[in-house]
């Protein structure tokens, strides 16, 4: 009966505690403040074991068809692209600000994922980080051809890359960045329609110097 009570009266200590804790303010959500080595171990872990237990009777389709691939281009660089990159592009300045840090797609640890872990992550994003969920707004078949290119992306080289955005019609990742740097900061307005100011015209009864 004691060792009972002993656990209680612990147990209304932690939560006291924990509840202190939360309501203190001491714990800094910055997102410039990196986590402390134990708490992004646990974090990782956690994800880890869970997208492989939910994702473990996902049975994926044949993955090699070139234009499966080539679909999951467009789907990657209007979605992917800005967070995490592409070879030979850097993280965009909003990747370099989130915490944790959106991964590299073709690291090695991301690879190491099965392509079912990879296609339950598109579909249903990732909790307290800035991956969403892609599952409410894309077909099953838009969500298998993102999975197909990012297995193609370790073996592409910077220009592959660029050649297949531009093959396919599509910005490059640089140039929306600087089309929406111009408006941010009013450039280009001549462009779109605001003339620059006229010089001043003499009216009839004024004289010319």
């Amino acid at each position: 009966m004691r060792i009972f009570s002993t656990l209680f009266v612990l147990l209304v200590v932690l939560a006291t505690l924990v509840v202190l804790f939360v309501f203190s303010g001491i714990y800094n959500v910055a997102a410039v403040e990196p986590d402390p080595a134990v708490v992004s171990w646990l974090l990782a872990t956690m994800r880890d074991q869970s997208v492989a237990k939910r994702s473990k009777e996902i049975t994926p389709p044949p993955l090699t068809d070139p234009k499966l691939a080539q679909a999951g281009l467009r789907e990657y660089h209007s979605m992917c692209f800005g967070c995490h990159g592409a070879p030979g592009h850097e993280l965009s300045e909003i990747a370099q600000g989130l915490n944790p840090k959106p991964p590299k797609l073709d690291a090695e640890d991301v690879q190491a994922g099965s392509d079912a872990e990879l296609y339950w992550v598109v579909k249903n994003g990732l909790r307290m980080t800035g991956m969403p969920a892609f599952g409410p707004t894309h077909e099953d078949k838009e969500l298998w051809s993102i999975v197909a290119f990012l297995r193609r992306l370790p073996k592409l080289k910077p220009q592959e890359y660029d050649a297949m955005v531009e093959a396919a019609g599509l910005q490059k990742g640089e140039e929306e960045h600087e089309h929406h740097h111009a408006h941010e900061h009013g450039l280009g307005e001549e462009e779109e329609g605001t003339q620059p100011p006229h010089e001043h015209e003499h009216g009839p009864n004024e004289a010319e110097e």
